[in-house]
């Protein structure tokens, strides 16, 4: 392997590395440790794959790597933060609920590899994607004090379903005014991690709202001039 190829896999190596540090500090009741874990991973989630574009070291294997670690730091780590923290309290049904989260996202992450190419960015994605749902799945952990364990195993369910539904979602593109929304997003998230309360968490989702949004919009402008020159 060459060193250009090696760069966005030890990325994602990190990614699931971080993963399993989250479990090690769930274990250890270190719950806000866990969650920075995960959230870090996902940062890196969403670098390798644009690391890989830029040096064109885009591969099927990278792509097989990058589901594994999606697997274990956005679908194991969330499901057991969740379990561990909160759905507990529910006995048999909690682990139930955590399992369907983790099933359904390597579901989504299974049909994504089959579906995907590796060397480009789809305009649409086909259901919630993992990396997504993990972040609702570590806001439920930061803001299990102010929610009763039956309401998080329904929102545990509904990413579940999300992840495999045939819903059709703008993929989010880093340039432009979408790019910027982006930045902005992440800092309402890292708002509600720090300051867990429903003024942040309606902060975060009404601005996730604006970003679909936008993203649509800008996608179907895409679309247009596309069409547009092909009739020219």
């Amino acid at each position: 392997m060459t060193l250009r190829l090696l760069v966005p896999n030890v990325l994602t190596a990190a990614n699931i590395s971080l993963g399993f540090l989250a479990l090690v500090a769930a274990a250890h009741d270190r719950g806000e440790l866990a969650v920075w874990l995960v959230v870090a991973a996902i940062v890196l989630d969403m670098l390798d794959g644009r690391v890989a574009r830029w040096l064109g070291a885009t591969s099927a294997f990278g792509q097989q790597l990058d589901s594994f670690s999606d697997a274990v730091s956005s679908g194991v780590a969330p499901a057991f933060l969740v379990h561990r923290f909160i759905l507990s309290e529910l006995g048999a049904p909690g682990v139930a609920l955590s399992l369907v989260y983790l099933l359904a996202g390597v579901a989504r992450l299974t049909r994504f590899n089959l579906t995907a190419d590796v060397h480009t960015k789809a305009q649409t994605t086909l259901g919630v994607p993992i990396p997504v749902a993990a972040g609702y799945m570590l806001a439920l952990v930061v803001m299990r004090e102010h929610l009763a364990p039956w309401v998080a195993g329904v929102v545990v369910l509904s990413l579940a379903i999300l992840m495999v539904s045939r819903l059709r979602l703008p993929e989010l593109r880093g340039n432009d005014v979408v790019g910027v929304l982006m930045i902005i997003g992440i800092g309402t998230y890292f708002a509600l991690l720090l300051w867990p309360s429903w003024g942040t968490v309606a902060l975060w989702n009404g601005w996730n709202v604006v970003i679909l949004a936008t993203a649509a919009l800008s996608n179907r402008r895409c679309r247009h001039a596309a069409s547009s020159s092909a009739r020219a």
